[in-house]
């Protein structure tokens, strides 16, 4: 299967598009470079109330940037980080 996001034939696996435990119910096929990047970029909150479908993910200008490093990887290329430093940490790791 492709990625939604990233539109690479690589190995795909279910993603909310609003996370779960904020009440998604729509899954699209995503890649784990994508999803990640998604989860690191932007809280549950912001995905559930602004970031909640995949045009407006794509339009975003970060994701853009993303995109354009990720086409010029190799498909084995998976992308990992920490938390965005514009993402605050909550719990155990403030």
């Amino acid at each position: 299967m492709s990625c939604v996001f990233c539109k690479r034939n690589v190995t795909t696996r279910g993603h909310h598009i609003v996370p779960k435990c904020k009440g998604g119910k729509e899954i699209v096929e995503s890649c784990e470079s994508c999803e990640s990047f998604i989860h690191r970029t932007w809280t549950h909150n912001e995905l559930r109330d602004t970031y909640n479908n995949v045009e407006i993910i794509l339009s975003e200008e970060r994701f853009q940037k993303f995109l354009k490093w990720l086409h010029k990887q190799k498909p084995t290329t998976l992308f990992k980080s920490s938390i965005s430093n514009n993402r605050k940490r909550k719990g155990k790791y403030s």
